[in-house]
C-alpha cells in the first residue's frame, strides 16, 4: 500500500537539518526527541489499539496521520509539538506539548504503549516535557484527561496538575506557572 510513510522521501536531508534544530530532552533513562517518519507505524499501531479509547472516538488511519502531522508540524509552525519519547533506542510512546484543533492552551499529554507501561516512563517523560514548555513560558499549560481514565488522573495530578475546567467531556487540568527567578 503507498502512503506518505512508505513513498520515497527526496527531502530526507532537509527534514534531518530541521529536526536538529529542535528540542532534544534526556532524563535518567529516555530520550525525548522529535518525530521522524518512521516513528508513525508505532504512532498508528497505539492510537489504533484499545487503549486509544481514552482519547476519544475510535479515529480511522486518515485522522491518525492527520493527528501525527498535525504534532509535528507544530514544531515548524509554532515551536512546540509532539515527543517520541525513546528507551534504550526504542520508541516507547509519545508526549504531546503542543496544541491541537480545539485545545484552548498549551496541552501536555502522553500516550506510552502497552508494554511500556507500569515502568514510570510517562511520568518521567512528562515532567521532562512539563518542565520544557514552562522554560518556553506559555501564557498556560494544560491535561485534558477523559474521566475514566483514572491512571491518567493521577499521573497528571502527580505532576501538579489541578483540575479546574471541563471541555467537551474531558477534565481540563492545569499546571501553575513554574516561579519566575
Amino acid at each position: 500500500m503507498i502512503s506518505p510513510v512508505t513513498l520515497p522521501c527526496p527531502g530526507a536531508k532537509i527534514a534531518d537539518a530541521a529536526r536538529s534544530a529542535l528540542p532534544v530532552l534526556r532524563t535518567e533513562r529516555l530520550v525525548l526527541r522529535a518525530p521522524v517518519l518512521s516513528d508513525f507505524e508505532i504512532f498508528q499501531r497505539l492510537f489504533s489499539s484499545p487503549s486509544a479509547k481514552f482519547i476519544g472516538q475510535e479515529p480511522d488511519a486518515e485522522a491518525i496521520w492527520a493527528q501525527f502531522t498535525n504534532y509535528t508540524a507544530g514544531w515548524v509552525l509554532r515551536g512546540d509539538g509532539m515527543f517520541t519519547v525513546c528507551h534504550d533506542d526504542v520508541v516507547v510512546g509519545f508526549v504531546f506539548a503542543g496544541v491541537e484543533p480545539g485545545d484552548q492552551a498549551i496541552e501536555l499529554g502522553f500516550f506510552i504503549a502497552p508494554e511500556a507501561q507500569r515502568q514510570g516512563f510517562a511520568f518521567e517523560a512528562a515532567k521532562a516535557a512539563l518542565a520544557h514548555l514552562r522554560s518556553i513560558r506559555p501564557e498556560a499549560i494544560v491535561s485534558y484527561v477523559d474521566p475514566a481514565n483514572v491512571a491518567s488522573q493521577a499521573l497528571v495530578t502527580k505532576l501538579g496538575g489541578t483540575q479546574t475546567d471541563t471541555l467537551e467531556g474531558a477534565l481540563v487540568f492545569s499546571y501553575a506557572p513554574e516561579a519566575r527567578q
